[in-house]
């Protein structure tokens, strides 16, 4: 056999492998659907069954989908394996992975032109097993297809520089990357600036092809770029998710573009954790496997030291892929700079070769072909070994986590569509949740292969699509069939739960039920806002008298302001939608802001019945008739609390006072009997009442001249890893924090000195991961109490032996942030010693953790009385089994 022959022969055998791994389970695997991917295929499925799209435009050039332009190369790919295997998850992933082979052959054909062989083929061995090309081989998104476009682009350059006529073609392979993905706009033409700069000798030597090349470039792109003139929303996108203002001043701005750009060049992103978005990439995993960082540097020395011009069109390359990605949000991102993994398998090939000639020096022929083969064989090893070890954990482990939820790939359309066609005639009406979710209108379409010019003469997709919250969106007058979310049962007095999707990981994502009534909300609300909640402490603060209450101007955080009637469209008293245009520093979305919410609930007899609150996972403090029920302000999260109240017959004033951070602000609020069932005779209105309420009861109050409260940070002992700064919701400072994955991981820190040898609360700021978290607390080296934390933003208190640990949650920034209440019994303590605090992790998610900050003032800052250290763990509140 020819040498050639054997080359093609290697390559069939790499390729053969990529496109296994590529193939093999790719309908299961990511477990789900993400709604751009079946947006994608239902696309593909009307263009190859009609020739239109699903907007009933005929043949387009771009689909708009979404929000934003959708590239046609990938839908058009899509339409023909589409018709060839019929519309399912695999013949819609089909074409990435189709296109990562390709890829992968381009990779070859580069490394062959630019060095030798040799280079080509290990190129495309590491780029078959980088997590990276693999990752994105298996999901119906743009990258692909653009990476293939773009290589064939640069090989074709290649070809030319060597003297071959392949300008003009390598100018359309340009020219057609934007149709398949915006980002190229930037990319593209930074790489054939680079391009003509190292070869303008040539360009102008060899005019007429330039010319050429030129006239095919414009007549290629001249469609999109009038496409766009005409079609201006198309940039609407770009405009959402860039990170830059261009009124703002530059030198901030290309600060933080600086930031962005480094971040794609971070160890973090390619060898250790990659994307932080769970669809882009596999948990602790980077976006290269570890073997390949020492033959990458070694690629990158011997691409700076060669003198030919193809080395530093390599360099090139490398340096302009995250030009385009450093504009937006989710910095790093995987999927728009997948176009820098050819170059890093590239220089990673360049590496191992160059490792492997350096045994030249050895000179005697023998020796060197021995170590090589020897090199090769221990490469090879470890490459295998990494693989191995990741392609098992994508298979088995990263369905279990990213399938659930519209974060991951939105698992449970297709059982939940599939179980509740055949049941269609026995329902007036079938509906599928808007909580939680994430375009659900295109499931139906792709699931139920919905005719387009049926879609497009009707836009019916056979379902209902509401948040069950919404009650002015949808009627029960029968029985109806809904996919609902588990705590959207919590809108629902009667229903029976007919099936539960639940996820690979055994999360339960959706329920099927058929409900017959809704539950009744307090639903009528004035609110009064805003007031400052900067520094976090504005829970703590009495903005009105809450005792006597007037329709009097208030001054707010920016101006006089108001009572006024909230319109709502849903039970949920939504402060965020109501405020959205009232916080100048934050236009659209209210942050750090408190306002209050009042109703005048009318019971036709004095009673007693619960008062049901959840929430955004805002701080709130609550009054009835004047009387505080908060003694510490609770979390009203997504689970339902709910305490015993007295009404008085005819009017009582329910007051909220609530709390923004950051996120959603909204509550819901309901009177129920003590089975959780409605109660007759109760009505609200948004009115202050006009008769002042009688004096609440005096509190009771415990005696606090048993207890010293503490700072309970002074110096840092033991720590994994640390940041300067870390956000939280004081803002940020020093951090110091253990992974659950970390081993021996730990934190440990002392308190500041103990005036006496009393009954202690250490009082400090901390975080906690949103992912779960189970620990350990020890108190000078002894254990004292395990802990787990529960998946909701709450305050949460554990207690054994006499030590208490209190956790009251203030914002989700970067993880929980609040304070951490440690109380430590008398005889545990030392006057004028510290006490030493080590949190161990023991279980939960890996990627879980905990965190001490190192601010040394948290009691003093907070104004923490003793009465609050004790009563931290006890607010009266009692957690309902339901949760919304």
């Amino acid at each position: 056999m020819s040498a050639k022959w054997r080359w093609r022969l290697a390559l069939a055998i790499v390729l053969l492998g990529a496109a296994w791994l590529r193939l093999y389970r790719l309908d299961e695997v990511p477990a789900g659907l993400f709604c751009d991917e079946a947006a994608f295929g239902y696309n593909g499925y009307a263009v190859a069954t009609s020739g239109y799209d699903e907007n009933g435009k005929f043949l387009p050039l771009l689909v708009w989908s979404f929000g934003g332009y959708k590239n046609t190369v990938y839908i058009y790919s899509t339409a023909l394996a589409v018709k060839l295997f019929g519309l399912d998850e695999f013949s819609t992933r089909l074409p990435a992975a189709f296109y990562g082979v390709l890829s992968i052959g381009v990779v070859y054909l580069i490394g062959k032109e630019l060095f030798n062989p040799w280079v080509g083929l290990f190129s495309a061995v590491f780029l078959a097993l980088a997590p990276w090309h693999l990752h994105m081989s298996r999901i119906a998104f743009e990258m692909t297809p653009f990476a293939f476009l773009f290589g064939m682009a640069v090989w074709l350059l290649i070809l030319y520089a060597k003297g071959r006529r392949t300008l003009p073609w390598a100018a359309f392979f340009c020219a057609a990357c934007p149709y398949n993905y915006a980002i190229s706009a930037v990319v593209v033409p930074l790489f054939l600036l680079g391009f003509g700069v190292l070869y303008l000798p040539e360009l102008l030597r060899r005019w007429r092809e330039t010319l050429l090349a030129i006239v095919v470039g414009v007549v290629t792109i001249a469609p999109l770029v009038v496409f766009y003139q005409r079609n201006p929303q198309g940039t609407i996108y770009v405009q959402r998710t860039t990170a830059f203002d261009w009124h703002a001043p530059w030198l901030p701005q290309a600060e933080r573009y600086w930031t962005h750009y480094k971040a794609f060049f971070d160890k973090r992103f390619l060898f250790q954790h990659g994307d932080p978005i769970t669809r882009h990439s596999v948990r602790e995993f980077g976006e290269l496997l570890p073997v390949c960082m020492p033959f990458l540097l070694l690629g990158l020395v011997a691409a700076l030291l060669r003198r030919d011009r193809f080395s530093k069109l390599w360099l090139w390359w490398l340096a302009v892929y995250p030009t385009g990605a450093a504009l937006l949000t989710e910095i790093p991102s995987a999927t728009r700079a997948f176009i820098g993994v050819p170059a890093f398998c590239l220089l990673t090939g360049l590496g191992l070769a160059t490792a492997l000639w350096a045994a030249n020096i050895l000179r005697w022929k023998p020796l060197v072909r021995a170590v090589q083969a020897a090199g090769i064989v221990v490469v090879a090893y470890y490459l295998g070994q990494q693989a191995h070890r990741y392609y098992t954990f994508y298979l088995n482990e990263y369905p279990k986590y990213s399938a659930p939820t519209y974060g991951g790939f939105q698992y449970g359309y297709r059982d939940s569509i599939y179980f509740m066609e055949p049941l269609r005639p026995k329902y007036q009406r079938l509906m599928l949740t808007a909580t939680e979710v994430n375009q659900p209108q295109i499931f139906p379409l792709f699931y139920n292969r919905v005719d387009p010019l049926y879609y497009i003469r009707t836009r019916d997709i056979g379902y209902l699509i509401a948040d069950p919250a919404f009650y002015s969106e949808y009627t029960i007058d029968g029985p109806i069939l809904y996919q609902l979310r588990e705590s959207d049962l919590a809108f629902f007095s009667d229903y029976t739960i007919l099936k539960e999707i639940v996820a690979p990981g055994g999360q339960k994502e959706f329920v099927i039920a058929e409900v017959r009534a809704r539950k009744m909300f307090l639903t009528q609300w004035l609110t009064l806002g805003l007031f400052d909640n900067a520094d976090g402490n504005g829970i703590r603060r009495d903005f009105i008298d809450p005792i006597n209450i007037t329709k009097d101007r208030v001054r707010g955080a920016f101006g006089d302001t108001y009572w006024r009637p909230i319109y709502q469209r849903n039970v949920r008293v939504d402060l965020n939608s109501f405020y959205a245009g009232s916080d100048p520093l934050h236009p659209g979305n209210p942050e750090e802001v408190c306002a209050y919410a009042l109703t005048t609930v009318r019971s036709d007899r004095a009673q007693d019945v619960f008062l049901e609150l959840s929430g955004g996972g805002d701080i709130a403090r609550v009054w009835l008739n004047g009387e505080l029920l908060t003694r510490i302000p609770i979390v009203l999260g997504p689970s339902t609390q709910r305490k015993a109240v007295r009404l008085r017959s005819g009017e009582n004033v329910l007051l909220v006072q609530s709390c923004e951070s950051v996120g959603d602000w909204y509550f819901v609020a309901r009177i129920t009997d003590e089975a959780g069932n409605d109660v007759p005779g109760i009505t609200a209105v948004a009115e202050v009442p006009t008769t002042k309420p009688a004096p609440p009861p005096p509190p009771t109050t415990r005696k606090p001249e048993d207890i010293q409260i503490v700072e309970g940070f002074d110096r840092i002992v033991r720590f994994r890893h640390t940041q300067n700064p870390y956000p939280d919701y004081r803002g940020g400072t020093e951090s110091w924090w253990a992974y659950v994955r970390d081993p021996e991981g730990e934190v440990v820190w002392l308190t500041a000195p103990l005036p006496a040898k009393k009954r202690t609360v250490a009082v400090l700021t901390a975080s906690f991961s949103e992912v779960p978290f189970n620990g350990e607390l020890y108190v000078d080296g002894k254990y004292v109490l395990k802990f787990q934390l529960s998946p909701e933003f709450e305050n949460q208190t554990w207690t054994a032996g006499g030590y208490r640990m209190s956790f009251l949650f203030r914002q989700a920034v970067a993880g929980r942030s609040g304070l951490l209440f440690i109380e430590v019994p008398a005889e545990a303590t030392r006057a004028g010693e510290p006490l030493e605090l080590r949190i161990t992790p023991t279980g939960g998610d890996d990627a879980g953790w905990f965190m001490v900050k190192g601010y040394r003032d948290t009691a003093g800052h907070n104004a923490i009385t003793p009465e609050e250290a004790l009563g931290t763990g006890e607010t009266g509140w009692e957690k309902s089994t339901e949760s919304r």
